[in-house]
């Protein structure tokens, strides 16, 4: 066992969540600008969806359960202001952006995959947890990011690390069973969700990497 591994610390759960992410206005403007007040001048505000939410940047997928129509409503914004300003998908998939996070607030444990917008990047990590039940579970790098993950017994131990500076940040140790349990959960979650989504705007802009440009629907069409 590598000395991280060792020296982890034991804590009794991990809380885990699929985000989608939300933003205050949308910008149409060009890539690049010299100046913010240039950048706010080309921007409208977009109405948060009508979901109650801890974090106002996210809607968690236990949050938007039962009110996928109020999270496709903010969604149909964003397309309905694109089409007004002629923008194409490129320049807009940020606003589709989902995020992974794992945390335990009592120990102060929060564990993020920041290079990761699609569900198809989170799921690598998700569904190589549910059924990789021994040895190395999960390993991927990026620009000043690293997580790894060990399945050791009945355990699961976790590293997040910067490998830049070569310094550890998390290294924790948590129960499998439970983790796993509640990780299968949210997997079927996001994906009734990521479905459900998709089924109302008419394109499914979630999943993976869009090359080609979605053919949305919005209401009233």
């Amino acid at each position: 066992m590598q000395p991280e591994f060792v020296e982890a610390k034991k804590i009794p759960s991990l809380e885990s969540e699929v985000c989608f992410t939300i933003q205050e206005s949308f910008y149409y403007g060009p890539d690049h600008f010299s100046d913010i007040s240039d950048y706010e001048k080309l921007v409208e505000k977009l109405i948060p969806p009508n979901i109650q939410v801890v974090i106002p940047s996210m809607v968690r997928t236990s949050e938007a359960l039962g009110h996928e129509q109020e999270l496709a409503a903010y969604y149909q914004q964003v397309i309905c202001m694109a089409r007004f300003h002629k923008c194409q998908f490129n320049s807009i998939r940020q606003y589709f952006w989902m995020r992974l996070w794992l945390w335990n607030s009592d120990h102060d444990v929060h564990i993020s995959f920041p290079w990761y917008d699609s569900f198809a990047e989170i799921d690598q990590f998700l569904s190589a947890l549910i059924e990789v039940g021994s040895g190395s579970v999960f390993h991927d790098t990026d620009q000043g990011w690293e997580v790894q993950a060990h399945a050791i017994d009945d355990n699961v131990y976790l590293l997040q690390c910067d490998p830049d500076s070569e310094e550890t940040l998390v290294a924790i140790c948590v129960p499998r069973d439970e983790l796993v349990a509640q990780v299968t959960v949210l997997r079927e979650r996001a994906k009734f969700l990521v479905s459900k989504l998709s089924s109302i705007l008419g394109a499914d802009v979630w999943t993976s990497y869009v090359e080609t440009e979605p053919d949305f629907k919005v209401a009233g069409e």
